[in-house]
């Protein structure tokens, strides 16, 4: 958390005529400043800027406040980021009020300082060094049709074919190796270092404030022992599925025309912007994510998902569609037969024809899964009713049923269907989501029961200990055992602990004072006190033996001790289960398959032994 202290020294050193001035024009007007607004259309200007009272007012939009309201406004900035703007702009070194959080923002800063210098070491090497200008400044140039101002507006490097030089570099420039390691530009194996980023065209990505977080590398070669496209490892201010590569760039157009075209990379973000096209970013060759859509999302609510035309290009465009209409956006596809992409597109026509040509080309949703269809699977009537039941999972999506009612119609009138066979699909659509749902919700509480019955094991297991825990047994034959050594051998050997802290701290207790159980009442539980105990003498008097559980402590402490192994191995293996959901990296998913495997035959086993076969 920023201090109270910063955000003073913060607004009492800004100016406000002066940030304001930064985007739009405006003119002296007595005391005041006068500007047109920049949220909305206006021939005369209605937006008066006071330097004395530090406010502002926009009278065509009605909006106004302070100097932090208007980045938030104006940039779509929240209100942190909106400080650690003005923070930057003024040169204000932000103190964080946690001491922990201070020392964070530090090794933050070290970051934020080793890309920037990474991002002058690389654009001095494409543009001062014989292999930069040989190899990466021809790659852009002659190969992407990339002008040099483009270059520079977005700071286009090279990364030498030198394994080590960045870092050296770096190094005699005083930066720590350990802080270049957290950047993800240096590598270390086999107590040797070297550069990740080697004979590469290097994109640097940007964050909303025009910081550099991390870098794109393209490969200018034709090997194939190198991947064509290389990203920075993900560090603390680098997390790929949060940033849009060219975002900082295309803000203010973006929210000046109130649309954003989605591309897949790098080169067709730069090759649209040289033609003009300027409301433009990129998932950096990623899969979309729900948060890259959340951060267009506070720019613009209309989307065009500008994809390459080959298959890949065109089902890629597909998977992402419903997490987009998810969200309410107004979504548009641009639609090509013949494999081109933005960046041909971008050189084949000029910056007037290419924005003439796009807005012939933006089709809607439907009709661009209907042109799908037609190229890549004829007028098959099977493969059409797929493609029916596909788009009505995609308008199942779409939360506002005015929205809903109006794509209904457009998709019956597209495929010549009546509008009642449609919303019957449609509901049976909704009614199977909604028995998801209820399974899933079931999945839960049937978790929350197995977390239940291993808590009411545990605490038999500790009753029994403190009861019982001095009695000896026979156990396989002649050899003799105590219930407590049982319990703590079992737990010794597997590496179990109890899901309870309190329960792990009776536990504790026990093991230290094992020589007093049975004779220390202070450490029975508190349940155990509030249940009451009866007598089985009333059986006794009519001739009924009934065996006591004392009696049988032996058969009762195994069936406990094997139900309770039961239940643990399967909390472990619902834990890997989701480590496997979650990992990206095929090595470790096969680590983690054989360790759920290893588990689930350890289940069995346990199961087999209470005779539950399975």
């Amino acid at each position: 958390m920023i201090s109270k202290e910063t955000i003073k020294r913060i607004f009492s050193v800004s100016c406000i005529e002066e940030v304001i001035g930064d985007f739009i024009s405006l003119k002296k007007s007595g005391l005041n400043y006068r500007g047109l607004s920049p949220f909305s259309n206006e021939k005369t200007p209605s937006l008066i800027v006071s330097p004395i009272k530090k406010i502002w007012k926009d009278f065509s939009s009605g909006k106004g406040g302070n100097i932090i309201t208007f980045l938030m406004e104006h940039e779509n900035y929240t209100y942190v980021e909106s400080l650690h703007y003005l923070a930057k702009k003024y040169d204000i070194k932000i103190q964080e009020e946690n001491k922990n959080t201070f020392i964070r923002k530090i090794d933050h800063e070290n970051l934020y300082l080793i890309q920037d210098y990474a991002k002058f070491f690389f654009m001095k090497q494409l543009s001062y060094t014989k292999e930069g200008q040989e190899k990466g400044l021809i790659y852009l140039m002659k190969q992407r049709g990339l002008n040099m101002k483009i270059i520079h507006q977005f700071e286009l490097g090279f990364a030498p074919s030198s394994w080590t030089k960045f870092t050296e570099t770096a190094l005699k420039k005083g930066f720590q190796i350990q802080d270049l390691k957290k950047s993800g530009l240096t590598g270390f194996k086999r107590s040797n270092h070297f550069d990740c980023f080697r004979k590469r065209v290097m994109f640097p990505i940007h964050d909303l404030s025009g910081r550099v977080i991390g870098f794109g590398g393209r490969k200018i070669d034709n090997s194939l022992r190198s991947i064509k496209y290389l990203n920075s490892s993900e560090n603390d201010i680098f997390r790929k599925s949060k940033i849009l590569y060219g975002l900082f760039q295309a803000q203010k157009n973006i929210l000046k025309e109130d649309l954003c075209y989605l591309v897949e990379g790098y080169t067709d973000v730069l090759s649209l912007h040289q033609s003009g096209i300027k409301n433009v970013v990129s998932s950096s060759g990623t899969s979309l994510t729900i948060d890259q859509i959340f951060l267009i999302k506070r720019f613009t609510k209309s989307i065009v998902l500008f994809y390459d035309g080959d298959r890949s290009g065109i089902q890629a465009s597909l998977r992402v569609i419903n997490m987009i209409l998810e969200q309410e956006m107004d979504l548009r596809i641009l639609f090509f037969y013949n494999g081109e992409d933005p960046d041909y597109l971008a050189k084949k026509y000029s910056s007037s024809q290419l924005r003439e040509f796009l807005g012939k080309k933006v089709i809607i949703l439907f009709l661009s899964k209907k042109k799908y269809m037609k190229k890549f699977h004829q007028d098959d009537p099977m493969k059409k009713s797929f493609l029916v039941l596909n788009i009505l999972k995609s308008i199942s999506k779409i939360p506002n049923l005015l929205q809903r009612e109006l794509c209904i119609q457009e998709t019956s009138k597209l495929f010549q269907l009546r509008q009642e066979v449609l919303i019957y699909e449609l509901e049976r659509i909704n009614k199977k989501k909604k028995l998801y749902k209820k399974i899933e919700n079931n999945q839960i509480l049937l978790n929350s029961e197995r977390n239940n019955t291993l808590l009411l094991l545990e605490e038999k297991l500790i009753q029994l200990i403190l009861n019982y825990g001095n009695k000896i047994f026979k156990k396989e034959g002649t050899h003799t055992t105590t219930v407590f050594e049982e319990i703590f051998h079992t737990f010794q050997d597997y590496n179990f602990r109890f899901s309870l802290d309190s329960h792990q701290k009776i536990f504790d207790e026990i093991c230290l004072q094992k020589k007093n159980i049975g004779k220390n009442p202070s450490l029975v539980v508190e349940n155990e006190k509030k249940k009451k105990s009866y007598s089985l003498s009333q059986w006794n008097r009519k001739g009924i033996k009934v065996s006591s559980q004392e009696e049988n402590i032996d058969r009762y402490l195994m069936d406990i001790l094997l139900r309770y192994k039961t239940q643990y191995i399967l909390k472990l293996i619902q834990q890997e289960i989701r480590n496997f959901q979650k990992e990206i990296r095929r090595d470790k998913n096969q680590m983690i398959l054989k360790k759920i495997m290893y588990l689930t035959n350890l289940k069995n086993e346990f199961n087999k032994k209470l005779h539950r076969y399975v």
